[in-house]
């Protein structure tokens, strides 16, 4: 609780420079590539996380590392304050929680469409569309087969769960016979 805490006062704070400097959505995708290459490069995490190395040498190594992966010098900055005050720990919990902003901010929502069957594109766009009217919101929608549905489709978005799967169906009518 206190680690989240900490986090979502770093994430206000870059989100506060994002704003300040128009580059929210910049800074979410610069964010997300570091998540990323942390999760395909555990050496690099373990390098610029691990207290056994002085913290210059980690500074030094994650600016090198993300000077030459393109990143702009307020992520590289802000990197570099969590490894100096030993937060760099917190940096998966501060990227959710800078996405949450970034989204909240953005006034979009973001969840998964499940479905028994791929979709096509048409298709996926035209349930996306309903549900964008739906929640009176921009939606970052990704989709995700569960091969437990019958048919149909659900969305998780937020806390909100959207049933208008076969089983769904099946489900309210049962009830809609026991109440009579």
């Amino acid at each position: 609780m206190r680690e989240r805490v900490i986090a979502r006062r770093y994430a206000r704070a870059l989100l506060a420079i994002g704003y300040r400097e128009d580059k929210m959505e910049e800074i979410l995708a610069e964010l997300k590539r570091v998540k990323d290459l942390f999760q395909e490069v555990p050496a690099f995490w373990k390098a610029v996380s691990l207290p056994i190395y002085p913290v210059e040498n980690r500074k030094k190594v994650l600016e090198e590392v993300l000077k030459k992966a393109g990143l702009s010098e307020t992520v590289i900055r802000f990197l570099e304050i969590l490894v100096e005050k030993e937060r760099i720990s917190l940096f998966g919990i501060i990227y959710s929680i800078y996405q949450e902003l970034t989204d909240r901010a953005q006034s979009r929502m973001r969840g998964t469409l499940f479905t028994a069957q791929p979709l096509s594109n048409a298709d996926f766009e035209k349930i996306k569309e309903t549900l964008v009217a739906y929640m009176k919101k921009d939606l970052i929608l990704q989709s995700e087969i569960d091969t437990s549905l019958i048919g149909g489709v659900m969305a998780k978005i937020g806390g909100i769960v959207v049933d208008g799967s076969v089983q769904g169906e099946l489900n309210r009518f049962r009830e809609k016979l026991l109440t009579g």
